[in-house]
């Protein structure tokens, strides 16, 4: 299989670099491309938190370069946290969104008491974790929400393993999309409900926002 150039091959060493990480705003939505991929995803994501009270306090975990921190900003939401394992994307984030509180911390083990939050966020991550590191991901976020979870999958379907067989590439260029049975369990091991379900673009992009509910 041919490698795809947009899986990083060590994200969690990779976005800790500087220059990396002032870069990956401009590498992965400078194009035309990446902007209506951004466009459709935050479309979800919106019609996601739509039913969430904007007064719930809600940390969006792997925030990153604090692209969606800021789309729950303008959203209306009040009390927004934002954590990160990267210090070099934090400090981007941070020069935009001075407001907000940022703390470093891996996506498994965070630094929060047991329901912290009215609602917990994860987009960008959980496709590429590995299944167990994916759980052991979904259960601490899981473990600090009081209710909901808003979190991102890449779920393949049939024309986009029609494209990886086609051209040896990764599904939605990333390292461990899953199909919906994995999903479903996922969510049974870890006792979550769907809620709801928004697609990016279906069925050309692998990437789904799942509203989640204890």
């Amino acid at each position: 299989m041919r490698h795809d150039p947009a899986v990083v091959d060590d994200p969690k060493g990779h976005w800790q670099v500087v220059p990396h990480a002032e870069d990956y705003d401009r590498g992965r939505f400078g194009d035309v491309k990446g902007r209506v991929y951004r466009w459709v995803e935050e479309r979800a994501l919106r019609r996601a938190i739509r039913p969430l009270a904007r007064t719930d306090r809600i940390l969006d975990a792997a925030c990153g370069t604090g692209r969606i921190t800021s789309l729950l900003l303008r959203a209306g939401f009040q009390g927004v946290v934002a954590s990160d394992i990267s210090l070099a994307m934090m400090s981007v984030a941070q020069r935009r969104l001075a407001q907000v509180p940022f703390f470093q911390s891996d996506v498994t083990s965070l630094p929060f008491d047991d329901a912290s939050f009215d609602t917990v966020t994860c987009v960008g991550l959980l496709m590429h974790l590995d299944r167990d590191t994916r759980l052991r991901a979904l259960a601490e976020l899981a473990r600090i929400s009081r209710r909901f979870l808003v979190v991102q999958y890449g779920c393949v379907g049939g024309f986009t393993r029609l494209v990886k067989w086609l051209t040896g590439g990764e599904p939605g260029g990333v390292r461990h999309s899953i199909v919906q049975a994995e999903i479903t369990r996922d969510l049974q091991r870890i006792g979550l409900r769907e809620r709801a379900r928004f697609w990016a673009l279906r069925p050309f992009s692998t990437s789904v926002i799942l509203l989640l509910t204890k």
